[in-house]
């Protein structure tokens, strides 16, 4: 009699429990809190909600207390076991799946989703094959700069930049141009050209190879060379932020102009540091620094630098406003020229496709 009665009012509870939701999913939280919305997904130990009050949001599973479902959805355990049932809410922080009686923690749960929503496990499918597919990014920035150490004066600007690759390997080429003029007097004539190729052979580790090419008529350089070789670890990767270190041997050459300095042809070392920063989705810093020592003599080194804040100007980040420093730091110029040479510019950046 006593069972009767207790599988009576089990019932009684579970339909009244149906019928306060007919108009959506219901979460409750640990601390007595009752939203009522749309279950969108599960997964990651957290449970993203769609709420007409507050839009999209995500609950950790750490703070709720029961769940219940309107409608029958897609449950995957941990053993992968897949199936479509109700979501009924119990008193032990427990879900209880109606098709099986089942009544597993959310540490069991693998994934809850809609039905009639793509499985989660194949839209994670999708997404890494579309990372091994070779695609290119280019974009074309004309430059509003301004110029201090051996110049004191504004100008004008191109840079091509052009990148093909996937997630494990990956092409890097860009090609720049500044000239400035002063009172029709040619101060700056700049032409720089690199290429880049990185192979990732271990989630976060790759090796790359690269090669940076300078002509610089204000410091009478006629060519600088650097060719480096090396691994790179990729520390943070994530949606917002990005910061890479890297560290070779490299080569480096330079070739002077009308000077009667000697050339220089030395083997040297390669230290890098890449970082990006996405800053609520309204700008980005990015910021690449470079360290080439020589083998033979430390104090004999240069330091390059490119620190920007990127501003999306459309709503699909095909225009972008560029505004940054870019400087080169050579610890031995060449005769009467000074050590650092600094620029910092504004860019309309154009992506390509």
């Amino acid at each position: 009699m006593k069972n009767t009665i207790n599988n009576t009012i089990l019932f009684i509870y579970i339909n009244l429990l149906s019928c306060l939701s007919l108009w959506g999913d219901e979460i409750i939280t640990k601390d007595g809190s009752r939203i009522i919305g749309n279950l969108i997904l599960f997964e990651d130990g957290n449970l993203t909600f769609q709420t007409e009050f507050a839009g999209k949001i995500r609950i950790s599973t750490s703070q709720i207390k029961s769940f219940i479902t309107k409608d029958a959805i897609s449950v995957r355990l941990d053993d992968n076991r897949t199936f479509e049932s109700k979501i009924l809410r119990t008193d032990d922080s427990k879900i209880l799946i109606e098709e099986n009686q089942l009544s597993p923690t959310f540490e069991e749960v693998r994934h809850l989703w809609p039905t009639e929503n793509e499985d989660p496990l194949v839209i994670e499918m999708k997404k890494k094959a579309k990372q091994l597919v070779m695609s290119w990014k280019n974009s074309l920035g004309f430059d509003f700069m301004g110029a201090s150490g051996n110049t004191q004066t504004f100008g004008i600007g191109a840079r091509l930049d052009s990148d093909y690759g996937n997630k494990i390997r990956n092409y890097d080429f860009y090609l720049s141009y500044n000239n400035t003029t002063k009172k029709d007097q040619k101060i700056v004539d700049e032409t720089k050209l690199g290429l880049e190729y990185d192979s990732r052979f271990f989630e976060q580790l790759s090796w790359y190879s690269k090669t940076d090419l300078e002509n610089d008529q204000l410091e009478e350089i006629d060519l600088r060379a650097t060719s480096a070789l090396g691994l790179k670890y990729s520390w943070i990767e994530n949606t917002r932020y990005k910061l890479a270190v890297r560290s070779g041997i490299a080569f480096r050459f330079e070739e002077y102009g009308l000077t009667n300095e000697d050339n220089v042809d030395a083997f040297a070392m390669d230290f890098g540091l890449e970082y990006s920063h996405i800053i609520k989705d309204l700008l980005s810093l990015q910021s690449d620094i470079t360290f080439i020592p020589s083998v033979e003599k430390f104090s004999d080194y240069l330091v390059t630098k490119d620190t920007a804040l990127v501003i999306p100007l459309d709503k699909d980040s095909n225009w972008n406003l560029r505004t940054g420093i870019d400087g080169t730091y050579n610890s031995t110029p060449v005769k009467n020229k000074e050590e650092l040479d600094l620029k910092y510019y504004m860019r309309i950046v154009y992506r390509l496709n």
